[in-house]
């Protein structure tokens, strides 16, 4: 009886995040389609905020514009799996959060511009970019090193910042 007291008592005090994470824990099916459709809204919106922008159509072609796409749907998801899925309890820091543009960039950059993604037998889904007209080649090159130096000058002025307090 004790346990069961005890067990009602504890689950009183849960916050909103926790008694979130308790259903998607016991509802797996059903969060499953949340993420999903959390996944679908936010490259819809992006799609829907990238075509009411004055870009010209040639960088509108997703093997010129997918840096773009992809670092702005990191960038919206980090948030939120850190509000509602990630479960292990660590803090998000500004070095967590900047961590993932330093990687997807870096390797993605090279990954991009030499061997692209491509199917087993198709021409490529994502082409090398060297193989793309050279005139526009410069746009995706510059969108991969963008983020990565935004990320790495975040993370170098935290540390600056954390030095200079201690």
């Amino acid at each position: 009886m004790k346990k069961n007291k005890r067990y009602s008592n504890t689950k009183k005090n849960l916050s909103r995040r926790e008694s979130f994470h308790i259903w998607l824990d016991s509802h797996k099916f059903l969060g499953f389609f949340l993420v999903l459709g959390l996944i679908l809204a936010i490259g819809l919106s992006l799609n829907l905020i990238f075509e009411s922008l004055p870009i010209p159509s040639p960088y509108r072609d997703i093997n010129y514009s997918f840096p773009l796409y992809l670092n702005l749907f990191c960038l919206v998801y980090r948030l939120f799996d850190y509000w509602f899925l990630d479960l292990s309890g660590a803090r998000m820091t500004i070095k967590r959060y900047a961590d993932l543009f330093i990687y997807l960039n870096s390797i993605g950059l090279v990954a991009h511009l030499f061997i692209g993604v491509g199917g087993k037998n198709s021409k490529g889904i994502l082409p090398s970019l060297l193989s793309l007209d050279h005139r526009y080649i410069w746009f995706p090159i510059l969108t991969y090193i963008t983020f990565f130096l935004v990320a790495t000058l975040i993370i170098l002025i935290s540390k600056y910042i954390k030095k200079k307090r201690s």
